[in-house]
């Protein structure tokens, strides 16, 4: 890696981040001279990864353009696995979403047919220009990752998935570099992409669905901890005598308590007990899609498990705010759409447990899930791109697609000098 590639680097996610967009905020917001920042920008312009747009507002002087992360060149491809459905998105490599598909799909169907899915969407997705355009794909799956490796690692609710080799597969199909992270990472960076400055560069995603995951965004960057297990929040503890057997095969995890499969659990127990009409009507289909019905619908024994989910995620998250201290808590996943039902009583034990100076100026909101979802997926591929070492290694071909075929076909390497 030199010292032009770590810097071209830096200016182009300095801009991506919208926290300097001019030459001059570049200069400052960076520590580089602005004979460094001339050169990289102009680099960036002639490579047609950055463009001009219109003029800086004037403080004195000849006044900057604003310079944006181009546009029409490069595309890239976003993936989340849930447990219950499959959500595919194509952005250019400023963000801008080009392409959106989700489907129902349960990812316990094996990696084998769930590849076949993700191939056939994103065949219907990638048509035309846009095909050729890819220059990347990032996958995230409800399951512990190892990173390095694109492979997930002991996945509780992936039977079959263990060690299996996503990115390779991902790679040799796409002819792209493939990145493979869990899905409350990916929902992380795309909740955080869309109000960076607002949101801080300290930030929390709670994913609460069928699973409960925790995405950690620290000083700007994605926390994945020393093997890749960090925010595995569904699998603590919270009831060591609880009688309720996790998918992990513990007993008293918070998932197992606060899921949506473990609520979908509850309700059928209720239902049967005959404490809800509501649901005893949807005995035959009752999920967790039910119960937030149920919410919506006033059903008391709804609005009950929903708010003891709230609770209970609230508890663990207060330990968490004390612990990390963010500025945004993200709320994401299927109990989320719940709204107030469950958001009121996560914040009330936040409020209740963390720190006041933890929790003083506090935000904790929903994300959208459409952006949270592929887009996250989509920013994360993004940035691994801009990364110094990708940098280096795929621009002096024009493009990771050129790159990926020479390193394929056994070529010697080349480096940006």
């Amino acid at each position: 890696m030199t010292e032009q590639t770590q810097t071209l680097s830096l200016v182009l996610r300095t801009i991506r981040s919208g926290l300097a967009v001019t030459r001059p905020e570049l200069s400052r917001h960076t520590g580089l001279g602005r004979t460094i920042i001339q050169q990289r920008v102009d680099h960036a312009l002639r490579a047609g990864l950055l463009s001009e747009g219109e003029p800086a507002p004037s403080t004195g002087g000849r006044p900057s353009r604003i310079l944006h992360i181009a546009s029409g060149r490069g595309a890239v491809l976003g993936v989340v696995f849930g447990a219950t459905h499959l959500h595919l998105a194509v952005t250019d490599l400023d963000g801008t979403q080009l392409a959106d598909r989700r489907l129902p799909w349960d990812v316990e169907a094996g990696p084998e047919a769930s590849l076949e899915a993700l191939f056939a969407a994103a065949a219907e997705l990638l048509t035309g220009e846009l095909a050729d355009r890819l220059w990347g794909v990032c996958v995230g799956v409800p399951g512990p990752v190892d990173f390095a490796r694109g492979t997930p690692v002991h996945p509780p609710i992936m039977e079959g998935w263990h060690g299996f080799p996503l990115r390779e597969r991902l790679e040799a199909h796409f002819a792209v570099p493939a990145w493979v992270d869990n899905d409350a990472n990916v929902m992380a960076l795309g909740a955080w992409s869309r109000d960076r400055v607002s949101a801080g560069d300290n930030v929390l995603l709670v994913k609460a669905g069928t699973g409960i995951g925790l995405g950690l965004i620290s000083r700007g960057r994605l926390h994945r901890g020393a093997r890749g297990a960090a925010g595995d929040l569904g699998h603590t503890i919270v009831a060591a005598e609880s009688r309720h057997r996790c998918r992990c095969g513990k007993f008293g995890c918070l998932e197992a308590l606060a899921g949506g499969w473990a609520l979908a659990r509850d309700a059928r127990a209720a239902a049967l007990a005959g404490r809800s009409p509501f649901l005893q009507e949807r005995l035959d289909r009752l999920t967790v899609t039910e119960v937030l019905d149920g919410c919506a619908y006033g059903d008391p024994v709804s609005i009950e498990l929903v708010t003891r989910a709230g609770e209970l995620v609230g508890s663990q998250l207060a330990l968490l705010v004390s612990v990390f201290n963010p500025s945004t808590v993200y709320l994401a996943g299927t109990l989320a759409q719940a709204g107030d039902v469950f958001r009121a009583p996560v914040v009330d034990q936040v409020t209740r447990g963390a720190l006041p100076l933890a929790t003083d100026e506090l935000v904790i909101t929903e994300a959208d899930p459409d952006r949270a979802e592929g887009v996250g997926a989509a920013q994360l591929a993004i940035e691994e791109l801009l990364h110094p070492d990708m940098l280096g290694e795929w621009l002096p071909h024009g493009s990771p697609r050129d790159a990926h075929a020479r390193e394929r076909a056994g070529a010697e390497p080349l480096y940006l000098s």
